[in-house]
C-alpha cells in the first residue's frame, strides 16, 4: 500500500488536533489533581478533627496530607512534561509535529516516574496505618490491593499510548523519507 503523501495543510491539522487534545487531557487531569488535593486536605482535617491524636490517626493524616501534596507534585510534572509548546511559525511543520509526538511519547512511557510515584508516600502512609492495629489488615486488604491494580493500569495504558504514538512517528519518518 502506498504511503500518504502528507500536505503541510494535513500536517499542520494533524499538529493542531495533537495540541487539542493535549490541553483537554490537561484540563481534566488539572480539574481531577484538584479535587485530589481538596478531599485529601479535607479528609486529613477530619481525621484529625474526629479521633484521638494516636498514632494510626496521625499517620492516616499525614498520608492524606502527603497524597495531597503528590498531586501538586504530579500536576506539575504534567504540566512541565507535556503542556504544548509556543509554536513557532518559522519551524517546519513536519519538524514540530514530530517533536511533540516524541514528547508526548516520552512523557507517557516515564509515567510511573513523574505522576504515579509522587502518589506513593502517601498511599504507604495510609495503608500502612493499619500495621497499628493487627485487627485493621484484613479491612484494609481489598482497597489497598485495587488501588494497587488501578495504577498499575494507568501505567500499562500510558505504556500503550506510546506504543501507538510510536508507530505514528515511525509512519511520519517513512513517510518523510520517501517525500
Amino acid at each position: 500500500m502506498p504511503a500518504q503523501t502528507l500536505t503541510p495543510a494535513m500536517l499542520e491539522t494533524r499538529a493542531r488536533r495533537l495540541d487539542d487534545r493535549i490541553r483537554t487531557r490537561n484540563l481534566w487531569e488539572f480539574v481531577a489533581g484538584g479535587l485530589v488535593v481538596a478531599a485529601s486536605i479535607a479528609i486529613a482535617a477530619l481525621t484529625l478533627l474526629s479521633s484521638p491524636w494516636n498514632a494510626p490517626a496521625l499517620t492516616i493524616a499525614g498520608g492524606f496530607i502527603l497524597l495531597g501534596l503528590g498531586a501538586l507534585v504530579a500536576m506539575w510534572q504534567l504540566r512541565r512534561r507535556t503542556s504544548p509548546p509556543r509554536i513557532d511559525g518559522a519551524a517546519p511543520t513536519l519538524g514540530h509535529y514530530r517533536a511533540e509526538l516524541v514528547r508526548q511519547r516520552d512523557a507517557l512511557r516515564s509515567v510511573f516516574r513523574w505522576y504515579i510515584a509522587p502518589f506513593l508516600p502517601g498511599f504507604i502512609l495510609i495503608y500502612g496505618a493499619t500495621l497499628f492495629d493487627a485487627g485493621a489488615l484484613w479491612s484494609v486488604l481489598l482497597p489497598a490491593l485495587a488501588t494497587l491494580i488501578f495504577l498499575s493500569w494507568v501505567v500499562y495504558a500510558n505504556h500503550r499510548a506510546a506504543a501507538c504514538i510510536d508507530t505514528e512517528i515511525a509512519d511520519l519518518d517513512r513517510t518523510a523519507q520517501e517525500t
